[in-house]
């Protein structure tokens, strides 16, 4: 049975007040065909997604799947929460990412432990 390849744990953060809900551009050293993402804290409910770029400082796009029944594509996305979850992102072979929220977090920053697996 071949190895589990995977990255180190880094931490991603959402800064507080941040009215652009993304996390700074973070490398997982090496392309990924998933993301595990543990949601530690979220202070203000919202919707966790993934948005991925070629390279570092590229322009970052909405990380979305192709439908194969229904014709709709539909974006990897979690239900809205503050409830501590852990997530498998598909990530059809980036490396380079950040994290989106869909609202501010008003009280504290939103932090995350990522890794990347094969």
């Amino acid at each position: 049975m071949p190895k589990l390849r995977t990255s180190d744990w880094l931490d991603v953060t959402v800064e507080k007040d941040d009215a652009s809900k993304l996390s700074a551009a973070t490398d997982l050293g090496l392309p990924y065909r998933s993301v595990d993402v543990l949601v530690t804290n979220l202070a203000t409910s919202a919707t966790v997604t993934l948005h991925v770029a070629k390279t570092l400082d590229e322009t970052y796009y909405p990380l979305y799947y192709i439908s194969l029944n229904d014709g709709d594509d539909d974006a990897a996305i979690t239900t809205a929460g503050t409830t501590a979850i852990a997530v498998i992102f598909p990530f059809f072979g980036f490396q380079y990412f950040k994290i989106c929220l869909s609202a501010i977090q008003t009280s504290s920053d939103a932090t995350f432990k990522v890794r990347g697996f094969n």
